[in-house]
């Protein structure tokens, strides 16, 4: 029966990356290139197609080349994660990494999330996300950002393959401080009106 939900979603994405994904026996779709990873598709009526996320996960290792570097300038002690946030009907395989950071998806919302876990002192904070959004600001580029103060022990223990499957952070006693944001190149928007703190301070 879930070959009628799924077969679609897979002709359409075999159509536009290639032959690198399974249908599994519950209807979702699974990335023979990243193992471990669900696509994730949504109809869009309005372009009567589906719309999706993947081009980001293809883009990852040239959007952390761009990203990173920034990210590092200012925190010590970091892990820098990419990954998908809104997704647009207007990508292809042949997308770039400069047009996901400088175009919207729905909503006008960031297409990419860049995700910094950190163990710096907690008392630079606002300082560190301001000087952040103003080297993003600088590049031209939209972003979805969240930021993690991290113990010395919950630090060590994240990893991207952990990230990606949504296992890390999902407590709230895990952080110390939690921020999200949007930057634009012209605009700030923060999701979380102040620093999220962990729920035991």
């Amino acid at each position: 029966m879930y070959h009628s939900r799924t077969d679609p979603k897979l002709e359409y994405l075999v159509e536009k990356y290639g032959d690198e994904f399974v249908a599994t026996e519950y209807g979702s779709i699974q990335s023979t290139r990243f193992p471990g990873l669900y696509v994730n598709l949504r109809w869009s009526e309005e372009d009567q197609t589906y719309i999706d996320n993947y081009i980001v996960y293809l883009r990852r290792e040239d959007l952390w080349a761009i990203l990173a570097p920034a990210v590092q300038e200012i925190y010590d002690d970091c892990k820098v994660f990419i990954a998908p946030y809104t997704p647009s009907p207007d990508f292809d395989k042949n997308t770039t990494a400069e047009e996901l950071l400088t175009t919207f998806g729905l909503g006008r919302n960031p297409v990419v999330s860049l995700w910094i876990y950190t163990k710096d002192d907690t008392a630079g904070k606002d300082t560190d996300m301001q000087q952040l959004t103003s080297k993003i600001q600088a590049m031209g580029y939209s972003v979805d950002v969240g930021v993690y103060y991290l113990s010395e022990e919950n630090y060590e223990v994240v990893n991207e393959d952990d990230y990606l499957n949504y296992n890390i952070g999902v407590h709230q006693d895990f952080y110390e401080y939690f921020e999200n944001v949007y930057i634009y190149p012209d605009s700030f928007e923060l999701i979380l009106s102040d620093w999220k703190e962990e729920s035991s301070k």
